[in-house]
């Protein structure tokens, strides 16, 4: 059966809406049979990736930002393929929908549309690793797929106050900032007791970053060595750091250098519990779902995704 596109046409601040109808004209161009919904609001993707799936679908192709990725990833894995090792029957494809994708940038796809659809094309599917996130949410208990990067305590936070106008920026890499800064000006930092497989550690903590990919907040290379396809999860655990020293060190991160931080910690698990003194909130993707306590587990192989 024919490919299914998943547009969302708001992303990149509505530049893919205005890209749509010239990039549907080049893939029409280059022989691709294929159908395309366009996204209505907050977790229409999901859905519509779930009835591609259901339909028989071999190709789901996201068209947008991270957010939009992982909300299609999340519809493939829904009702009946989403048990203790899952895998996803249908081959993803991404086309980004911004400049700042971190998965796109991590996987080598272009940012340039037409590259990125003459990649797609020409593209093979190579499996990569899932990442599951169990979290605790106010109705009962929530669990979240993801394929790039989660993370808890400051990044939880500033997903949360990425506001409206924020979210309007083009540039993911501003509207991270934004946040960042907006969040510093409060935010203090937790006491976690962090399992890593199997290892306890008790810390007071900045922001605990669970890793698939390397990239998150629009270009911070934040896992410089993380593999998405190498059955682990890269950890990273920014330790009790003052505000002056997260902004003096801000640079760092961007060019992927932060490691060798005597706060900063490196571990490399499959397996990943948070508890928290105080709850604190989890994204994943850049979407944020809930509060501590939380499990996370990696699970290899689960997605093949055309590179």
């Amino acid at each position: 059966m024919e490919t299914k596109l998943i547009v969302n046409p708001v992303a990149g601040g509505g530049t893919v809406g205005r890209r749509w109808p010239r990039i549907r004209r080049l893939l029409q161009r280059e022989g691709l049979k294929f159908d395309a919904s366009l996204t209505e609001g907050v977790g229409h993707a999901t859905e519509l990736a779930h009835q591609a799936s259901t339909a028989g679908y071999q190709t789901v192709v996201a068209l947008g930002g991270d957010g939009t990725v992982n909300e299609v990833i999340n519809g493939l894995l829904a009702e009946g393929e989403g048990g203790a090792d899952p895998r996803v029957r249908v081959t993803l494809g991404i086309i980004p929908g911004e400049k700042g994708n971190d998965l796109a940038r991590t996987l080598g796809i272009p940012f340039d549309y037409a590259a990125a659809c003459r990649k797609l094309l020409q593209g093979r599917a190579v499996p990569l690793d899932l990442g599951r996130v169990t979290y605790a949410r106010p109705d009962g208990e929530g669990r979240r797929y993801f394929i790039n990067v989660a993370g808890l305590g400051f990044d939880g936070e500033v997903v949360r106050r990425v506001t409206p106008r924020l979210r309007g920026l083009h540039s993911p890499t501003l509207r991270y900032l934004g946040g960042l800064l907006i969040t510093l000006v409060t935010y203090g930092n937790r006491e976690m007791g962090i399992t890593i497989d199997g290892e306890e550690l008790r810390r007071r903590a900045f922001s605990l970053v669970i890793c698939n990919g390397r990239y998150f907040g629009g270009g911070m290379q934040i896992a410089p060595e993380a593999l998405p396809d190498d059955g682990l999860f890269d950890v990273i655990l920014i330790g009790d750091l003052t505000k002056g020293e997260i902004l003096a060190n801000l640079p760092r991160v961007y060019r992927g250098t932060h490691l060798s931080h005597p706060k900063v910690g490196l571990y490399r698990a499959r397996e990943i519990e948070v508890k928290a003194r105080e709850p604190t909130l989890i994204q994943a993707d850049g979407e944020l779902l809930g509060e501590t306590p939380a499990h996370f587990e990696l699970i290899p192989g689960a997605i093949k995704v055309l590179i």
